[in-house]
């Protein structure tokens, strides 16, 4: 089920006036990328062996956590190869994400191909294989365990499924687009082979030196570490907007939540705080995010404001107290609001 609810009250810049405001931060400097990814890999390795090998189970413990903290943000910028604007050099995008993703079991290559169907569908079509939000229509159909579910839906996710819920949804919904998509069963393959290769080869370096059930016990503290972060990011980024616009850069823009964050958090998500000019203008590296962001509100201006929140925190606290659905949408109202449903006056 899609819904076309155009928005009579938006299409207010054109999208050549919104591509010309933006076409200069297009511009992709290779060792901005190299310097993050490089210097944060490195830094990743050095923690995890530190933990792996220290003798100390309290010292493995806070560096496997730190190493945690140091894959989140290098998971992130794997979402940036994706869209060959971490280096803009395709050999090193392609490889870079399989390094840090695969020992993770995360695969890679498939979450690939459904991101990129992800920012052809959110806002416009309830395909979307990222869409967090749960229909009116679907809620109904649910038994009591699924709507249990869909009502504590981001306690859940961030602290039971973490990174193996991601993993397994992110199959789940690979497995519809593999029927009919030659690249999508071509990532799956690669991610398979990939993912049984390299973790055979780590368990068995760990097993032959009497390591490998204290691996798998750090692996699962940065998988809760990693899996909680990424399922709080993607959540703030969508949850709460669904609407198509008048034109798919209106529709983007006013799909996604922008988070004000201080500059640590920003670098840490990698600029997607910035959420909305991303989605519009995918080709624009993450260090002139910012920037792009302060122009498209700029031009905006009260006219239609971005939705800006203060903290992935407080977008967090707030859905949990008030879980919502995606329902039908009113005539005339804001796009990504008017489909909003209280799920209590549902039932």
């Amino acid at each position: 089920m899609a819904h076309d609810t155009t928005n009579k009250r938006l299409g207010l810049i054109q999208p050549k006036d919104l591509e010309a405001l933006m076409r200069d931060l297009e511009a992709i400097r290779p060792w901005r990328g190299i310097l993050k990814s490089g210097i944060g890999y490195g830094l990743f390795m050095t923690l995890a062996l530190g933990a792996i090998y220290s003798p100390s189970p309290t010292i493995s413990l806070g560096l496997a956590f730190l190493a945690g903290l140091v894959v989140t943000t290098l998971m992130v910028m794997t979402h940036d190869a994706i869209h060959r604007t971490l280096t803009g050099w395709a050999w090193y995008d392609e490889l870079y994400p399989m390094a840090v993703s695969y020992p993770l079991l995360w695969p890679h290559q498939t979450y690939r191909e459904m991101h990129k169907i992800h920012h052809k569908m959110n806002g416009s079509d309830e395909r979307d294989p990222e869409r967090v939000q749960w229909t009116e229509e679907e809620y109904a159909k649910a038994n009591k365990f699924i709507k249990s579910y869909v009502r504590n839906q981001w306690v859940v996710d961030i602290f039971v499924m973490g990174g193996i819920g991601f993993i397994i949804g992110t199959l789940n919904r690979a497995a519809p687009f593999a029927r009919h998509i030659k690249s999508v069963r071509r990532a799956l393959i690669i991610d398979a082979v990939g993912i049984l290769g390299v973790n055979v080869f780590i368990y068995s370096l760990c097993i032959a030196q009497g390591l490998g059930l204290k691996y798998f016990l750090l692996y699962l503290l940065v998988e809760r570490l990693v899996g909680g972060l990424q399922q709080l990011r993607a959540h703030t980024e969508h949850y709460g907007r669904f609407g198509k616009a008048a034109h798919y850069f209106e529709t983007q823009i006013f799909n996604c939540r922008n988070i004000r964050a201080n500059q640590l958090v920003s670098f840490f998500f990698n600029g997607l705080n910035f959420h909305s000019v991303h989605h519009a203008f995918i080709k624009i590296p993450f260090y002139n995010l910012a920037e792009a962001h302060r122009r498209l509100v700029s031009a905006y201006g009260d006219r239609f404001p971005l939705i800006e929140e203060d903290s992935y925190l407080r977008v967090a606290l707030r859905s949990i107290r008030r879980p919502i659905l995606i329902g039908e949408a009113d005539s005339g109202s804001p796009v990504g609001q008017s489909r909003m449903k209280d799920i209590k006056k549902v039932g």
